[in-house]
């Protein structure tokens, strides 16, 4: 299956071990991109069948499927 970028929320309760949870999602087939401490989020890609283990780990809230919005420009007809 094709790779999927992912932005993944750390539990609550494992926030106090970030860098833990982190090995535990890489061990899980993320790959990491982006790791941000402070708001509790780590940004990576991951093959979309395995999303679903990923998703089962103690250590992750949730799993949001990033999505690519595109705009028209200012001067075309659709708007």
């Amino acid at each position: 299956m094709p790779e999927e970028d992912v932005n993944v929320s750390v539990a609550d309760d494992h926030l106090g071990q970030f860098d833990a949870a982190v090995r535990q999602m890489e061990q899980a087939g993320l790959k990491v991109q982006h790791t941000m401490p402070a708001i509790g989020v780590v940004s990576g890609s991951i093959d979309a069948d395995r999303i679903p283990s990923l998703e089962q780990l103690p250590e992750v809230s949730s799993v949001e499927r990033s999505r690519e919005i595109r705009i028209p420009p200012p001067d075309s007809e659709i708007q």
